[in-house]
């Protein structure tokens, strides 16, 4: 009795040592990418006021306009191959809004930049939001999905992803 209970203990704990040196789980943790997304929504420094042309505006205040900055980090990119990413054009988001006729989106920048095992992608923009509310902003944000797609490389697997930059939205106090 007592060789039949070592004999399952011992297979049991070479099945259990056999499992951990398994590398499938490793590798598939490695090669799932990660997408996250944020965005801030402040008032503009002094500073930043001064730089914005105003000159075609009644009664122009620093209060009128409001900075946004999304960010969008896919992590997990040297196991990527093929990688897209689509960003919503906000310009003509924000000054095609319905039942308004006034410019809103009014200059930005973006860059993306490839680090150690991630992505970021980042647009900056200022934007004339006198008459608008924070709901309305985040509204807009919402309407253009933000696309991104990649190939796994060990499987050859193509994943895909769609968010909206309204989602995880913070507003900094004016």
């Amino acid at each position: 009795m007592k060789k039949k209970a070592f004999g399952v203990v011992y297979a049991l704990l070479t099945l259990f040592i056999l499992g951990a040196c398994s590398t499938e789980d490793v590798v598939n943790k490695e090669s799932e990418a990660e997408v996250s997304i944020s965005t801030t929504v402040k008032p503009l420094t002094k500073k930043e006021f001064s730089e914005v042309e105003t000159s075609e505006l009644t009664n122009p205040s620093k209060e009128d306009f409001r900075s946004v900055r999304m960010i969008l980090t896919l992590r997990g990119t040297d196991s990527l191959s093929d990688i897209q990413v689509k960003l919503p054009h906000y310009r003509e988001a924000f000054n095609n809004m319905k039942d308004d006729q006034q410019i809103r989106y009014w200059f930005g920048s973006g860059a993306d930049e490839e680090q150690e095992n991630k992505n970021i992608y980042t647009r900056e923009f200022v934007l004339y939001t006198k008459g608008l509310n924070d709901k309305q902003i985040k509204e807009i944000l919402a309407t253009g999905k933000i696309k991104t797609s990649w190939v796994l490389k060990d499987t050859k697997t193509k994943a895909q992803a769609e968010f909206d930059a309204g989602e995880n939205i913070e507003y900094e106090a004016k």
